[in-house]
């Protein structure tokens, strides 16, 4: 009979799609990885991966195999961690993103404190590449993401699908209706960015206005907070997520430039976790507190 530590580290090269992560995940070597690969394969006669240079890439074998006995080193794993006192209230929840968007979403995480079924929260404000390096070292539990990277070892579930919106100063007169027109109306006009690239307003001047971006840069801050509090104080218009501008357009200090709609770009933001913790409640918790609080804001959950 293989040993179930054969199992468990098939799974993690299956996930991980790599020798090397399958090894950061079971703490070994790689030599080590291998050699345990290597092992279960001359067990089944036949060979489970195929090596490529993306990556260890399952053959149909791997695949019916992954089926048969993922779900019981997933179980395995759950024991293990309960084992280790890893119990939901007892230790802290990890989660890790951008600090604009966990300030916005920030009353979803506190509610689940107040409830008293989650231990203490550790928040993690960085950019997304060390926070998948985090997720997937195991010094956090979940992290929210724009851009969802292929990896069998984690699983992602959408909480919050936000569309932008173009804002103007309160004051400004008001923008001509006509899509052409107002390309070029805000082209004549500063701008106010959050990072020099502007990606998603190049995008949306081309898809949604017929022209390029040529506006000229006012102000550029890597905040939405701050982005929106200049429009608010007459220094130019911008593109933002429209939950970051919820309180500056109810109060009037902006204006939503009308008539664009559904037209408008969106981003998908998931909460990313490792797929062996799939069965934990207090991460199960926090997906449903996520959505609930993106439902709130008036935008969809994701799903």
């Amino acid at each position: 009979m293989a040993s179930l530590e054969l199992f468990r580290v098939f799974v993690a090269v299956y996930r991980a799609g790599s020798v090397s992560g399958a090894a950061r995940e079971r703490h070994l070597t790689q030599p080590a990885v291998s050699a345990q690969i290597a092992a279960l394969e001359a067990r089944v006669g036949e060979p489970l991966f195929r090596r490529t240079p993306r990556g260890m890439q399952p053959t149909e074998r791997g695949k019916l195999l992954y089926a048969q006995v993922a779900a019981g080193v997933d179980q395995l794993h759950a024991a293990d961690r309960t084992l280790r006192g890893r119990v939901p209230g007892t230790v802290p929840l990890r989660v890790g993103g951008p600090a604009d968007v966990l300030r916005v979403l920030l009353p979803a995480l506190t509610g689940r404190l107040r409830e008293g079924d989650t231990g203490p929260l550790h928040l993690t404000f960085a950019a997304d590449a060390a926070l998948l390096a985090g997720l997937r070292e195991g010094s956090l539990d979940a992290v929210l993401v724009a851009r969802v990277p292929e990896d069998r070892a984690l699983l992602g579930t959408p909480v919050a699908d936000v569309p932008f919106t173009l804002i103007v100063p309160g004051n400004w007169e008001p923008a001509p209706a006509d899509r052409a027109a107002l390309g070029g109306w805000l082209n004549a006009r500063p701008w106010v960015s959050y990072s020099v690239e502007v990606p998603t307003t190049r995008r949306c001047f081309v898809s949604v206005l017929g022209t390029r971006f040529a506006a000229q840069a006012a102000l550029t801050a890597p905040d939405l907070t701050a982005v929106v509090q200049a429009v608010g104080l007459g220094v130019g218009a911008s593109l933002v997520p429209r939950w970051a501008a919820l309180e500056a357009l109810r109060s009037g200090q902006v204006a939503e430039v009308p008539g664009l709609g559904s037209a408008m770009p969106s981003a998908r933001w998931t909460l990313l976790t490792r797929a062996a913790d799939a069965d934990r409640p207090d991460l199960q918790g926090l997906t449903g507190a996520l959505r609930d609080r993106a439902a709130a804001l008036g935008v969809s959950s994701g799903s």
